[in-house]
């Protein structure tokens, strides 16, 4: 059973259709006008013993690339998900980021925005590291509930404090914050009801507690030795992953059935990286969590991607 966003309106257009897959937010109309998209109301049994996910903040390690956080609806709750996608070079890259946030669309139909588009974007990254964004209230039209809101904030903070890191523009120790503008107005009032903050930080209840890095959805890896990189949480009965290939003649073909990943592979961040020899081919990878004494797999996640003599990363 899915967790899905309960609705009773119609969505933003640029979602288009997210029912096809995992996200049951539907529709292909504007939002004004529509009725309040709401917060399911989670099964306690399907959130018992759900890490909350390590967050430390993104560094520069993929050239020319910008990090975009995307939402998506799992068994367990709505979570953050990134995406590296390619950057203008020449752009500022915080401004770039949400650009792409708001008006691109991500590399999967799982993932997906409340926000509505806008090319109108201020952004400043003062010396404590507090990145001052402004945004038009179009942005913020979509009539959701508090726990929506919330996440669709977080969006925002997660990808601007990624894109700043990842850019080297931080300096020091201090945690990032944004301090959120709506037409150069501090603390406003947005989605209907919900009030911002004077400055708002990245709140790890709200990243996902299981993610695949690498390879991302989507991509063209070469063939040989294939690099495999995860971030987990503490799942008590691990964290666990297959691969499989989905071209072959016979049908899916199991090249790694479910495994375990070695804890010693698995850093203080929960980050993790496996080396696999694959070739040429269309693969999904698979990762999930388990919980002590139980078989359940949780916050399950999948890529799928190629394997080609030339990689496009």
């Amino acid at each position: 059973m899915q967790f899905k966003v309960r609705k009773s309106g119609v969505m933003r257009q640029r979602i288009a259709c997210l029912a096809v897959a995992a996200v049951a937010l539907t529709g292909c109309a504007s939002t004004q006008n529509s009725t309040e998209l709401q917060m399911p109301t989670a099964d306690p049994a399907q959130a018992n013993g759900l890490p909350v996910a390590e967050d430390t903040v993104e560094s520069g390690t993929k050239a020319q690339s910008l990090p975009v956080y995307w939402l998506q609806n799992t068994d367990q709750g709505v979570f953050l998900y990134r995406e590296y996608v390619k950057g203008d070079a020449s752009a500022e890259p915080v401004t770039e980021a949400v650009r792409y946030l708001l008006n691109d669309a991500p590399a999967t139909d799982r993932w997906y925005t409340l926000l509505e588009p806008s090319t109108e974007i201020g952004v400043a990254v003062g010396h404590d590291n507090v990145i001052t964004l402004d945004l038009p209230a179009t942005v913020f039209t979509a009539r959701i509930d508090d726990g929506l809101a919330e996440r669709s904030i977080q969006q925002l903070v997660f990808t601007a404090t990624a894109a700043a890191s990842h850019a080297s523009l931080l300096t020091g120790t201090a945690a990032p914050r944004v301090r959120l503008l709506v037409d150069g107005q501090p603390e406003a009032t947005v989605f209907g009801d919900y009030q911002l903050p004077a400055t708002i930080e990245r709140d790890p209840r709200f990243a996902a507690p299981l993610w695949i890095i690498d390879p991302q959805y989507g991509s063209v890896k070469a063939a040989g030795n294939v690099r495999i990189n995860g971030r987990t949480s503490g799942f008590s009965g691990g964290t666990h992953y297959s691969l499989t290939r989905l071209d072959t003649a016979s049908g899916d073909h199991n090249i790694i059935p479910a495994t375990r990943v070695d804890q010693a592979l698995i850093a203080d961040d929960g980050s993790f990286s496996i080396r696999q020899r694959l070739e040429k081919g269309r693969y999904r990878l698979t990762l999930w969590g388990q919980n002590q004494g139980s078989m359940a797999h949780v916050a399950t996640v999948t890529s799928d991607f190629t394997v080609g003599p030339k990689s496009e990363d």
